[in-house]
């Protein structure tokens, strides 16, 4: 049986966040409590989503064990971030969407633009967006990564080839002591450069946790981004972090 738009909406909920209380989803979605359970019954008969105590999560097959994990670290500061960055993102914007569990919270504040296309190899963030269809999603082709939810490989960074964005945003393994952003893998690095190359503004999202850090493959020099978004009330004191870069840096607490 075809969902319904709320319930499209919750689905998109429980796919960013894994596990969520029915009340929460009642205050979310501004209905009782019993609304919200018959919701749920539908979306756990379709197999879309699992009930637990209190709250509903998505089924095992649905989840990944080092994704999940990884996706509830620092879950809360990843969502105050990510907020900022949607809300600077103009609605009719093109734009490009890389790797990683902060743009795939992204992806959840993103469902209120009334106009959007999306270009991207993040797999989490195509199951979010698709609940808006107000936004058009464009997904790379090639080889699918279990653990990490994404599509990877030489005809992915074809895929971003064959576009030009308004602003490609970009997440990242590391930013080094040395101010050059990293990534794990050669693959990763290669994604990340097509999104730069192809975008006419390149942001970075970099949580607290990614600063000082080491990865084995350079991407770019931080200078390199239009725009670094980061909640940066939580770097260490001594990254120097300075205004003498062109680049904005926004923190949690402005």
């Amino acid at each position: 049986m075809e969902l319904n738009h709320r319930q499209k909406q919750i689905l998109a909920t429980i796919r960013a966040e894994s596990e969520v209380q029915i009340d929460y989803l009642a205050e979310k979605f501004a209905v009782t409590t019993q609304t919200i359970r018959r919701d749920v019954n539908h979306l756990c008969e379709q197999g879309l989503a699992r009930r637990v105590h209190g709250g509903v999560s998505l089924p095992a097959s649905m989840t990944n064990t080092s994704y999940r994990y990884r996706s509830e670290v620092e879950s809360k500061a990843k969502g105050d971030l990510t907020a900022k960055i949607a809300a600077a993102i103009p609605d009719g914007s093109t734009i490009m969407i890389g790797i990683g569990t902060t743009l795939a919270h992204l992806a959840q504040h993103l469902l209120a633009k009334k106009s959007l296309r999306v270009i991207t190899n993040n797999l989490q963030v195509v199951q979010i967006l698709e609940a808006n269809e107000n936004i058009e999603i464009y997904l790379a082709g090639g080889q699918f990564r279990r653990e990490h939810q994404d599509i990877m490989g030489s005809s992915a960074v074809d895929f971003f080839n064959g576009f030009e964005a308004d602003i490609g945003i970009c997440g990242c393994a590391a930013v080094t002591d040395s101010h050059f952003v990293m990534e794990h893998e050669n693959i990763e690095a290669d994604i990340t450069k097509a999104i730069i190359k192809n975008s006419r503004k390149q942001w970075l999202v970099a949580d607290a946790s990614k600063w000082g850090r080491f990865a084995a493959m350079k991407v770019t020099p931080l200078k390199q981004f239009d725009q670094i978004f980061t909640n940066n009330s939580h770097l260490p004191a001594e990254y120097p972090v300075t205004m003498s870069l062109p680049f904005e840096a926004m923190s949690e607490g402005e």
